[in-house]
């Protein structure tokens, strides 16, 4: 009844609506800089979860095109839905290790979408606009787990680069697909 191409993408809802989710949420927090420690976290925990889904969800297809290093995904993908389970469920545990956990979810998407790039490659002009942003997420991500403190202090600023820098590489990477 319906076909499926494994090598085909086409236009990847997913990681549009990740995107543009993600972008969403970098809006509400600018708007409301006073947010709470306990709504903060509940904000990156349904955030996490929705990138982890998103990750697991690209796999098979990933595998297809980065063979090997799709499992680097997958891997991402629970550590993501991990990390985002201890922020939803575990609100104490959240907030004082808030810094260190955006820090290691920065680095963890970061290097993981770094290490499966290679399929958009040459497919689309955003590979380059996509490497960027990831290079600029991964320093992010090292910077707030070097100094979580920084992190806390300017917790708002960063998540909203964060969001602003990965939602627009999910959209990028949604259109590059198709």
């Amino acid at each position: 009844m319906f076909e499926f191409n494994r090598r085909s993408w086409g236009f990847d809802w997913h990681e549009f609506i990740t995107g543009v989710l993600f972008i969403v949420a970098a809006f509400a927090l600018l708007s409301a800089p006073k947010v709470s420690a306990i709504v903060l976290a509940f904000l990156m925990a349904v955030m996490a979860i929705l990138s982890g889904l998103t990750t697991l969800a690209a796999y098979t297809k990933l595998r297809d095109y980065v063979n090997g290093r799709a499992i680097v995904a997958l891997i991402i993908g629970i550590l993501d839905i991990l990390i985002g389970l201890v922020f939803l469920f575990d609100y104490q545990s959240a907030i004082v290790t808030l810094g260190y956990l955006f820090g290691l979810w920065f680095i963890f998407d970061s290097v993981e979408r770094l290490l499966v790039i290679s399929h958009i490659r040459q497919r689309s002009s955003f590979y380059w606009i996509s490497l960027i942003l990831n290079i600029l997420g991964l320093v992010a991500g090292i910077l707030v787990f070097i100094h979580p403190w920084v992190a806390v202090l300017s917790i708002n600023f960063m998540i909203v680069a964060y969001l602003l820098i990965f939602g627009v590489n999910a959209i990028l990477v949604a259109f590059a697909r198709r």
